[in-house]
């Protein structure tokens, strides 16, 4: 081959060598090599882990211990936890940020993970002590739930005896029937404790939140919940409503044909949802998600995979440090009252969450104007957040003073800037497209056998999940476009030497 032809030409002259064999091939370029380009990057998502330490040490240790036992990565678990820790103290406590700056305590979060991350054992495990709390309350109240349903029907009974006897007798004397309108007015029947729920419609959440004081949680380790709001049971119809008053406190009024009327005065609402990357994709996608502001509700996490590493014999959890964690939750969710108590700052937080929203508030037009709707109210969830790590590390504590200290407060931004920069890679997701996917897997498995040619077999015979030559091509032609890889015959490709060094 000339030593006068152009890089282009030599390239042109064997792909049009047909009949040329891949060991021609692979000798005509070593004799002659190609200069190559610096390929195009693919871009990657290097993101922050979780600040574990940031959490109560109880809390953090059983993190720890389950992403060990697991051998997932301990976001999982941490986000889970501050998850849990909401739906242990909503509707308990509120926390002042200043004058007229008030927040609820229960959170929106959202964990985003590939199938065989082992999601569902994450939540069996940081959940446990709230399903062991809920079956030992009903088993502990369930004959007094029985006395009240009696009671209620005893009630309907006399109501509709009374009801045919004064409309048949036309009696002037209404005071037994006065006296029976008082007792139902009054009479508040007991249900099961309900703490959690899974797949469920807005209509039946309702009705929960409306028997357990305007509280409910959902714990899922899949994202079904989304179709579910995007009108899965209702052709279409979206209703999200409950989703928005839920997350703000905002009072809840339901009027509707075919059932009773709710009025949920101070609704809490708490979410801890596994899901996987293209459930996230069609919530950010969602019009009227995104524009009613849902979307910006939740704190998105994107735990980095550890699937190919993982350990088989992997350290149990400590029974000590299990226990500790089981005793916090069901001490949060024994602590009871009849109105939320407020939280305020001492001078030396107020100036540190104060110090935080000054430096923030200008990259809400500049740097954070894609995702100014979730930034613009990170300062609220940060509030939440500190006032979630002091209440679970201070219980038990004195009501009368509950000031929270300026420590919790760098905590709580600590993880907030971990949920900002999740949450710019979630939305980034929304752009994400299968075929770079499918690139960065090729290159994965060309860094393993590093081949200096290959063909479309051979791709096929290495990346299983390819089923059709077609199918295979649409890759590696971009490959091509982006300079990893270079056509030398009809579907065979010299490799770029630079997709086996590190920074590839």
């Amino acid at each position: 081959m000339s030593e006068n032809l152009t890089t282009n030409e030599k390239a042109e002259l064997l792909k049009s060598a047909n009949f040329m064999t891949e060991t021609d091939i692979f000798d005509e370029l070593q004799n002659n090599p190609m200069v190559w380009e610096t390929p195009i990057p693919f871009k990657s998502m290097d993101l922050p882990k979780f600040p574990v330490d940031a959490l109560p040490a109880i809390i953090g240790d059983y993190v720890r211990a389950v992403a060990e036992t697991t051998q997932t990565s301990p976001d999982m678990a941490a986000v889970a936890s501050i998850a849990i820790l909401a739906l242990c103290l909503q509707g308990k406590f509120k926390i002042e940020g200043k004058k007229d700056w008030i927040e609820q305590l229960n959170l929106y979060t959202l964990i985003v993970a590939q199938p065989a991350e082992r999601k569902s054992a994450v939540m069996a495990l940081m959940s446990a002590p709230i399903k062991t709390f809920e079956n030992a309350e009903n088993e502990r109240l369930a004959p007094t739930i029985e006395r009240s349903r009696m009671e209620k029907m005893i009630l309907q009974n006399r109501k509709k005896i009374l009801e045919t006897k004064y409309s048949k007798n036309n009696a002037r004397d209404m005071s037994e029937l006065n006296d029976l309108a008082d007792e139902l007015g009054k009479f508040k029947e007991i249900k099961p404790c309900r703490l959690f729920c899974d797949d469920i419609t807005p209509e039946k959440l309702s009705g929960i939140m409306s028997d357990n004081n305007g509280r409910a949680a959902i714990l899922s380790a899949e994202g079904g919940i989304f179709d579910v709001l995007a009108g899965r049971y209702t052709s279409g119809n979206i209703n999200i409503d409950l989703f928005l008053k839920g997350h703000n406190g905002d009072s809840v009024r339901v009027d509707r044909q075919g059932r009773p009327s709710e009025y949920i005065q101070n609704p809490a609402l708490t979410t801890l949802i596994f899901t996987q990357p293209g459930v996230i994709t069609n919530l950010i996608a969602n019009t009227a998600f995104n524009e009613r502001g849902l979307c910006a509700r939740f704190l998105y996490s994107l735990p980095t995979s550890t699937v190919g590493s993982r350990k088989f014999e992997s350290k149990s959890i400590a029974e000590i440090t299990a226990e500790r964690y089981s005793n916090l939750i069901e001490t949060l969710l024994n602590y009871k009252n009849n109105m939320p108590e407020l939280i305020t700052l001492s001078p030396k937080a107020y100036e540190a969450i104060k110090e935080f929203a000054e430096t923030y508030e200008p990259k809400l037009i500049d740097e954070l104007a894609e995702i100014s709707h979730f930034a613009g109210k990170l300062n609220g969830s940060i509030l939440r957040i500190a006032g979630l790590l002091y209440i679970a590390e201070r219980m038990p504590f004195n009501a009368d003073e509950l000031i929270l200290d300026e420590c919790f407060i760098r905590n709580a931004v600590t993880i907030g800037e971990y949920f900002l920069e999740h949450a710019k890679a979630a939305y980034q997701l929304m752009g994400a497209d299968e075929v770079t996917d499918q690139c960065k897997y090729i290159l994965r498995q060309l860094q393993k056998s590093q081949p200096e040619v290959i063909t479309v077999r051979d791709i096929m015979r290495t990346c299983r999940k390819f089923k059709t030559s077609d199918e295979t091509l649409i890759p590696l032609n971009r490959l091509c476009e982006y300079g990893y890889l270079r056509e030398v015959k009809s579907k065979t490709w010299e490799v770029n030497p630079a997709v086996y060094e590190s920074n590839i």
